[in-house]
């Protein structure tokens, strides 16, 4: 069985669609692997009238609406602990899946045994591949990407980048440290073995940190480009400030839970300066709004870490 979970706030166009191409994907899944399904989707507090229209009008959806914003992390892991399936399918609501998309990821998981997590390629609506796997943060490839070292055109091509940008990278399947939270199919056994993502994290970071965990615990994640889903990426995002601060106060908690003191006492200043020296670059470059997002990571971490 799979069990389907997606988690909204506010991204009332976006669910609706998501739930649409859903429905025709869950239907072939069905019809090809004989296996049964369950679509389960988390209202995070939304203010737009999310809930009531998807009861409405989607009966075969198992409904939770949450009273307060959770986080998609503790969202998730509400909707997981619901879940009946073997298989479980993290999907965002501005994640869209073809026909076949499912039924093919199923193929995959059956066939490639080790593979315990894996995500599908993602796309944006022009078929253009998205960024969508990399490997976990270290100071050096924090250094790298607050540089925009780890984007340079040779570089890019060899270097394991949190983010990788190398669009040539995305064409094989392979094992990988993190593939993200867009599209996140994987066994049951590893939510029960690592309770799921860490709920400390609000949004940004936390499918990377659960997946440390479960490579730790001896889990294994896969990116394929054996079937594709449209992400549109960022239905939810209302501000590139909030974003930005929350993938870096992301990396202090992991550091913070995952690293060695010398590391966490350096990482403050890496941060610091890279978010000045891209806001720096981004002015220069007349990207105003990507300018304020990172001259914004330097000024929280001047909040959070040298004013406590």
């Amino acid at each position: 069985m799979l069990s389907v979970v997606i988690v909204t706030y506010n991204a009332r166009k976006a669910v609706h669609k998501c739930l649409l191409s859903l429905k025709k994907s869950l239907d072939i899944f069905e019809k090809k692997t004989g296996e049964k399904w369950e679509t389960i989707v988390i209202d995070n507090a939304s203010i737009e009238p999310v809930a009531r229209e998807i009861a409405q009008k989607y009966p075969w959806v198992r409904l939770a609406k949450n009273d307060v914003n959770t986080g998609f992390a503790a969202a998730n892991n509400q909707g997981m602990k619901m879940a009946s399936g073997e298989w479980l399918l993290l999907l965002n609501p501005d994640a869209f899946v073809f026909p076949e998309t499912l039924s093919e990821m199923h193929r995959f998981m059956k066939t490639r045994k080790e593979a315990d997590m894996a995500g599908c390629q993602l796309v944006y609506p022009d078929g253009t591949i998205q960024q969508s796997w990399g490997f976990f943060p270290t100071l050096l490839r924090i250094v790298l990407f607050m540089s925009f070292i780890d984007n340079l055109p040779v570089i890019r091509k060899h270097a394991d980048a949190i983010h990788v940008r190398d669009l040539s990278r995305y064409r094989h399947t392979q094992e990988t440290d993190w593939v993200t939270g867009a599209f996140i199919w994987l066994k049951s056994q590893v939510f029960e073995k690592t309770g799921g993502l860490d709920e400390k994290y609000f949004m940004y970071g936390e499918e990377m940190e659960w997946m440390y965990r479960a490579k730790k615990a001896g889990f294994k994640i896969f990116y394929t480009p054996v079937t594709k889903c449209i992400h549109l990426k960022g239905a939810s995002i209302q501000s590139l400030v909030k974003a930005f601060t929350s993938e870096v106060k992301g990396y202090l908690y992991w550091f913070d839970k995952h690293n060695a003191p010398w590391e966490r006492m350096v990482l403050p200043w890496i941060l610091m300066a890279g978010g000045g020296f891209k806001a720096l670059a981004w002015s220069i470059a007349g990207r105003r709004e990507m300018a304020e997002a990172n001259a914004a990571i330097t000024k929280e971490i001047l909040r959070t870490v040298f004013q406590k």
